[in-house]
């Protein structure tokens, strides 16, 4: 196609193309910066002129404070790529993370693979347990149980005591504990 400007296409085509190329140029970070701090410039209140909406503000928890102000906080990591900075799933719940290992050789035991599972995890395992648990975490170690994942931390140490046994935690005291299931149980 020719784009001469006279031609009618031309006129059509040529503004366009422009426009669409004006709209790859990137953001340069001093004009990101600029950008947020005119966003956080209006979304301050002003007590003076919404004492109502003042008052709502001070009664929020400080979690949902800061959490409405990390929503916004989005960091540039390329040049067309941005990730917003908030907190990964499996760091605010560190047995969610997802995890795909072979239990090494020198783990005999279930309670030993049990252990190597928690190692990273910040998590320690329940030492005042029943003797059916103490028996069970005894025996030895599966072969099909050395090779896990990908799957949650959670999921792979219910595995370990399935089907007997239920997987419990605490999390201000980072410990776990497997609790018996019991046959006659409410809602089965």
């Amino acid at each position: 196609m020719n784009l001469n400007p006279h031609h009618l296409a031309g006129l059509i085509v040529l503004p366009s193309l422009l426009a669409i190329l004006a709209g790859c140029t990137p953001i340069k970070p001093e004009q990101n910066s600029l950008m947020a701090s005119e966003d956080s410039k209006g979304s301050q209140i002003d007590p003076n002129h919404n004492p109502q909406a003042a008052a709502e503000a001070n009664l929020l928890p400080i979690d949902q404070k800061s959490a409405a102000n990390r929503a916004a906080l989005i960091v540039q990591t390329g040049r067309y790529s941005a990730v917003t900075a908030t907190p990964l799933q499996a760091q605010r719940y560190p047995l969610d993370v997802i995890i795909d290992v072979t239990i090494p050789e020198a783990c005999i035991s279930i309670e030993q693979a049990i252990r190597f599972l928690l190692r990273r995890s910040g998590y320690t395992l329940d030492m005042n347990m029943q003797t059916d648990l103490i028996e069970l975490l005894a025996k030895r170690l599966p072969a099909i149980h050395r090779k896990l994942g990908p799957m949650p931390l959670k999921d792979a140490l219910t595995l370990m005591v399935t089907p007997h046994f239920v997987l419990q935690d605490e999390p201000i005291k980072r410990l776990i504990r497997f609790v018996p299931i019991t046959e006659n149980r409410e809602g089965l």
